[in-house]
């Protein structure tokens, strides 16, 4: 394969993913695809691209890559394995003409070289967590994190979006993943859990913790780059102190500045309890299974 000791990033869709990726993405020695795995090899009536038509048909798997699947995935073959590695190495390539993710650093721009020994980080949402045995196969040498969030807080996000349908249907996606998160952990060495609200709480710690784990050395970060995403307030408005979409460069002190950790508080409180006491019972055993009481 030709990409080294990668890492992966299973999360939920609005549940921190963003956060999370551009912390790993600060580091010197990381790059991304530019783009999610789902959106380099979509089939789906947002748009196709030939990528995900060649890794479908030699997978001969049609679903492999949405994020709405929540079945575990066939193992794949040496051909699509290949596929998908060029492709993800090509994605990462472009590095050098993204006008924001060009910078190493806040002043210094990668080199050619630079990306093409950089590690590669990508970012699985939603169903994506389900291809870890694939990733694995291919890359023995990987590192995958799984990103949770309180169900709570995550059911309004999906709610408010038109992602969530019912309290029910939520429950039973946020419960498959869940369980497929912890019992990939439970057997994969090189798998770990963060929590979304451990993040918020103490990003810093978190930072330096996940680093450890991924083998990069935290001894290189000058400066944190955030991509500004809008979120709830507490008066229920929706928006942000920084320009969405733009990416900011923090020192360690100051990320607290960009991250709100209430933001949980904020959107619980726009659910009325029946709804909170619902969800909260659907997912009573996943909630036990990463401590959120």
């Amino acid at each position: 394969m030709l990409n080294l000791r990668p890492i992966f990033l299973n999360c939920f869709s609005r549940g921190g993913s963003t956060i999370f990726w551009n912390i790993f993405l600060s580091h010197p020695d990381a790059c991304s695809p530019i783009e999610e795995t789902l959106e380099i090899f979509r089939l789906d009536r947002k748009g196709v691209r030939w990528a995900g038509v060649q890794a479908a048909a030699l997978s001969r798997q049609w679903q492999i890559f949405n994020q709405w699947n929540l079945q575990p995935r066939r193992p794949i073959g040496r051909q699509a394995q290949q596929l998908i590695d060029e492709t993800l190495r090509r994605h990462k390539l472009d590095t050098l003409s993204d006008p924001e993710m060009v910078f190493k650093r806040e002043a210094e721009k990668y080199q050619a070289e630079d990306v093409q020994q950089a590690r590669l980080v990508t970012k699985n949402n939603n169903g994506l967590a389900f291809l870890t045995e694939i990733w694995l196969d291919m890359y023995p040498d990987a590192t995958f994190f799984a990103l949770t969030r309180h169900p709570v807080a995550l059911y309004e996000s999906h709610k408010r979006r038109g992602i969530a349908q019912s309290a029910e249907a939520f429950a039973q996606f946020y419960n498959t993943l869940i369980n497929r998160m912890v019992a990939d952990r439970d057997r994969i060495a090189s798998y770990h859990l963060v929590r979304f609200e451990d993040l918020l709480a103490d990003p810093i710690i978190v930072a330096q913790r996940v680093y450890d784990l991924a083998g990069l050395d935290w001894g290189k970060i000058e400066k944190l780059r955030f991509k500004a995403k809008a979120h709830m307030s507490a008066n229920g408005t929706h928006g942000s102190d920084y320009a969405v979409g733009s990416h900011y460069w923090f020192a360690p002190a100051d990320v607290y500045q960009l991250l709100d950790p209430n933001i949980n508080r904020h959107q619980v409180a726009q659910l009325d309890a029946a709804e909170r006491d619902r969800v909260l019972q659907l997912t009573a055993a996943s909630r036990n299974l990463l401590d959120y009481t």
